[in-house]
């Protein structure tokens, strides 16, 4: 039986703000880690500082991130502060964005500790977390844009979203501490940064219409009536519905692969939300790296569709293994009432299938029209064949809002995405 229960890390109580350097961290943490051992030789290191890198580490950090390096062990020191670190941030941000992401990450790691770094120590006042170190983290997003294959990437990331949902949600959790769940992850401030820049602030802009290869053939897109209803449908469901508690920037740059498996980080969004959101946010960067796929250049043709084939499977994978966790912890682990509703547990699923695939395109739409882009579409070097792959992705996220209703299992979100590349691949090419 999992137990979640509220954090009992003590702090150091401090009438001013310290701020984290690379000068004072050793003394700070000598400080506040018993077992921190600094008699030998010791590395520090600001993650986004080292040019040779995983470009992972800078992929739009917000947050002062050190690593020590002992013999013996390994460290991260993250401080969030208002100030932050990437120059793309043009606003402050919420400094106690730190203490939730500390927070999420202390009981998801109760939950799915092997996907989950431990939180070694946390300071709310300073806003600081010191949390072990996993050494070779690559960025997903960025192996799969150098085609290296991960072959367990889908029923893993399945098997810790749907862990993950189950055990934060009212299906397990007691009434008054699912409650405490929803009235401590709020998260209000930085949740507004989704609600708004999602689902509202990138449609029918200046950056919108530039993103397409020919804006006059997609203006109907955006101006869609029926695709705004489903738009302002699925933002009012991720308003309203807290069913568990979820990262809310689930793409592949925050999952990482390490040398102990995938690694789930940057908790920093983290609140009360519906099922079915990181799991469209994550299917959402695969469908950009498959429309990127289609256009970018390969050896052969053979790799190319090899490429296009994982993908899918991929994304098959991911909700299979869903399900299948989600109904086991169900079976094993679900309230009296809740017991033997095999009928509802199917209402559920099919709800977070059709929810999700609508956040993937929501979600894959907005960055793809971003104004810095999407690593996907980078990668390719022709400039015509990059515009047509945002091209593609703007049509095929236009296709599943639309169709999402009519999807009961994952094959049939499978079959749409290869239907709309058959029918639209040679109106594209035109």
């Amino acid at each position: 039986m999992i137990l979640i229960q509220q954090s009992t890390i003590k702090m150091t109580e401090r009438v001013y703000m310290f701020i984290v350097t690379k000068e004072n961290i050793i003394e700070y943490m000598r400080e506040h880690l018993k077992d921190f051992d600094d008699s030998q030789s010791y590395t520090v290191s600001v993650m986004g500082e080292d040019p040779d890198a995983d470009e992972g580490e800078s992929d739009g950090h917000i947050n002062y991130v050190f690593k020590v390096i002992t013999p013996s062990r390994g460290y991260v020191l993250k401080q969030g502060l208002s100030d932050p670190r990437n120059l793309h941030a043009q606003t402050s941000v919420a400094a106690y964005r730190n203490e939730t992401e500390a927070d999420t990450m202390m009981i998801l790691h109760s939950i799915v500790p092997e996907y989950i770094p431990r939180i070694l120590f946390q300071d709310k006042e300073n806003h600081i977390f010191i949390m072990e170190y996993i050494d070779n983290l690559k960025a997903v997003r960025f192996q799969l844009i150098r085609e290296n294959q991960i072959p367990d990437l889908g029923s893993q990331v399945g098997d810790f979203l749907a862990r993950s949902s189950f055990y934060t949600s009212e299906f397990y959790l007691e009434r008054a501490r699912f409650r405490g769940l929803q009235s401590q992850f709020e998260n209000t401030e930085l949740r507004q940064i989704m609600e708004d820049g999602i689902f509202l602030n990138r449609f029918g802009t200046d950056l919108d219409q530039e993103a397409y290869h020919d804006w006059e053939r997609f203006r109907r897109i955006t101006d869609d009536p029926a695709c705004q209803t489903n738009r302002l449908s699925l933002r009012r469901t991720f308003m309203t519905h807290s069913d568990c508690l979820i990262h809310a920037d689930f793409h592949t740059s925050n999952v990482f692969l390490s040398d102990k498996g995938l690694k789930m980080l940057d908790f920093e969004f983290s609140f009360m939300g519906p099922f079915g959101y990181d799991m469209g946010y994550f299917t959402g960067s695969l469908l950009a790296a498959y429309c990127a796929a289609c256009f970018k250049k390969y050896p052969s043709e053979a790799e190319r569709q090899q490429c296009k084939a994982y993908l899918l499977s991929t994304i098959k994978m991911l909700y299979e293994s869903y399900n299948y966790s989600f109904i086991t912890c169900w079976n094993n682990h679900a309230k009296p009432e809740y017991k033997g509703q095999t009928g509802f547990q199917e209402i559920v699923l099919r709800e977070m299938l059709q929810d999700s695939v609508g956040y993937s395109a929501i979600t894959n739409w907005c960055r793809t029209t971003d104004i810095w882009g999407l690593p996907e579409y980078k990668a390719i070097e022709d400039e015509e064949a990059r515009k047509y792959a945002m091209a593609m992705a703007v049509l095929l996220d236009h296709e599943l809002i639309l169709h999402r209703k009519d999807f009961e299992c994952v094959d049939d979100f499978i079959d749409n995405i290869i239907q709309f590349e058959n029918t639209y691949m040679p109106l594209l090419m035109k």
